[in-house]
């Protein structure tokens, strides 16, 4: 379906389980090259790249910790020694911790910040400058419904993806001009291994103010990925899209 994505070089970080995972599955099967990354699952990433690779798909994991300037900078760099450029940036990696405000200890705070909000910034400032040159390139930052609707007990979390909502749309701002569009992504509740250790109860609640009155899959993530970063959505930028069934009305 999304022909235009095929030979383009996508780097997913974080992608070794969850949403990230079907980011890095969707992309590579729609004939991208993607390289992602993964911080401490080294076998589940090596289990995803040889199994698209044994499919006849792209893909290349390596352990990067994005927090780092100096590790985000060395890893881009071999991309783009390899490849000469980077067509489509996905930041998906995160750190979700749970906790009111007044038990959210400086560690837990710095922690989220520098995994979620850093992260984006190390690897946005990297890999903009080769999409400036190219005069090409799209980002997607991926957020949550929480940056748009924040819940009790997601202090950290939430605070840390409003500043990423914020810094994309100035991205989009700063960098259209060069052809690079810059849009978010913010789930709600999506089934992944995370979901599991939320209670039935929780679910039963959250259920009730969906309008669809279903949670969401991975497919209904990476799909909005693809038509984002694909030429369908040329003149789209700056946005954020909720993939929430409708949680955020309610």
């Amino acid at each position: 379906m999304y022909t235009d994505l095929q030979g383009k070089v996508v780097v997913v970080t974080g992608g070794s389980k969850g949403i990230g995972r079907g980011l890095v599955e969707a992309f590579a099967k729609a004939g991208s090259k993607v390289y992602f990354t993964y911080l401490s699952s080294e076998a589940q990433a090596k289990q995803i790249e040889d199994q698209l690779l044994s499919e006849g798909w792209f893909a290349r994991a390596a352990q990067v910790d994005g927090s780092s300037l100096e590790h985000v900078r060395a890893y881009i760099n071999e991309i783009i020694a390899a490849e000469e450029s980077i067509d489509v940036l996905i930041n998906n990696a995160g750190f979700i911790p749970r906790g009111l405000f007044l038990t959210t200890t400086d560690s837990i705070m710095d922690k989220t910040m520098d995994t979620n909000f850093k992260g984006v910034y190390n690897y946005c400032s990297v890999a903009l400058k080769y999409m400036v040159l190219k005069k090409q390139g799209v980002i997607l930052n991926m957020t949550t419904l929480s940056s748009y609707l924040p819940a009790k007990g997601q202090s950290a979390y939430s605070a840390s993806k409003a500043a990423i909502e914020s810094l994309s749309k100035v991205l989009a701002i700063e960098y259209g001009k060069y052809n690079i569009r810059v849009n978010t992504v913010a789930p709600g509740l999506i089934e992944t291994e995370i979901v599991k250790s939320i209670s039935d109860q929780v679910k039963s609640d959250i259920l009730s103010k969906t309008p669809l009155n279903r949670l969401g899959n991975v497919e209904d993530v990476s799909n909005a990925a693809l038509f984002l970063a694909s030429d369908q959505a040329k003149y789209i930028t700056g946005v954020q899209l909720l993939i929430t069934g409708g949680k955020h009305l309610c």
